[in-house]
């Protein structure tokens, strides 16, 4: 199997916290800034253009309305259906009391406003007019196993040649990543800008020695239009 993971473009909530340094006054579901859709069109013209060293059979996002937005203009590139799978930013979409720092969850996009995100994208039937999530706040001694489960959940539906690009999130990166190579701690971060693109695969000669052949790479964007 072959990964690309994509993280979103600059969103509402990356911008403030760019500005500020915290994040009162964060949208519990931020769209995309005006930069982040630039990213997004560029990363998908040079998808298109072959910038990538695999061609992708399928492709997936977050159900996060700067994920979707992001995914969108991928999945015309390609010409793929867009589906999606739990691989939403960690803690799930939430709101929060800037003077407590209490979180209550929120249910995200309603069915509705995620197909006027993007028409082609296919939804599961449960997805209905009250939103996406029905969870609690997640908890992040729980996070690695969902990466786990949604890489497992590739595989089960997608032939061991198939490359398949997930859209996804900074922070639940780490996690894919670490699910991906087998890594069950790690002590620091790595850094994971808007529409930067990590590349995994599994080599059939070696098949227990999962590689990362790139970590954050952004072969469409000059410096001054990275942002983080």
């Amino acid at each position: 199997m072959r990964l690309v993971l994509i993280r979103h473009g600059q969103s509402g909530n990356n911008l403030l916290w760019q500005q500020t340094g915290e994040s009162t006054g964060r949208h519990p579901d931020t769209p995309l800034t005006e930069r982040g859709h630039e990213q997004a069109s560029k990363l998908a013209d040079a998808i298109a253009a072959g910038v990538l060293p695999w061609s992708i059979d399928a492709i997936y996002t977050s159900l996060m309305t700067r994920a979707v937005q992001t995914a969108a203009p991928i999945a015309d590139a390609v010409d793929l259906p867009l589906h999606h799978l739990d691989i939403f930013e960690t803690s799930g979409p939430f709101d929060e009391d800037p003077d407590t720092g209490d979180r209550w969850p929120h249910p995200g996009a309603s069915r509705r406003e995620l197909l006027t995100l993007y028409a082609r994208l296919q939804l599961a039937d449960e997805i209905d007019e009250q939103g996406w999530w029905r969870g609690e706040v997640e908890q992040l001694d729980a996070v690695l196993d969902r990466a786990k489960t949604a890489i497992d959940a590739v595989r089960q539906q997608h032939p061991s040649d198939s490359t398949i690009a997930l859209v996804t999130h900074g922070h639940f990166t780490q996690y894919l990543l670490m699910a991906f190579l087998r890594i069950e701690q790690i002590g620091g971060w790595i850094d994971i800008d808007n529409t930067a693109v990590s590349l995994l695969h599994e080599d059939p000669r070696w098949p227990d020695t999962p590689i990362a052949t790139r970590i954050n790479w952004t072969p469409h964007l000059r410096e001054d239009e990275r942002t983080t």
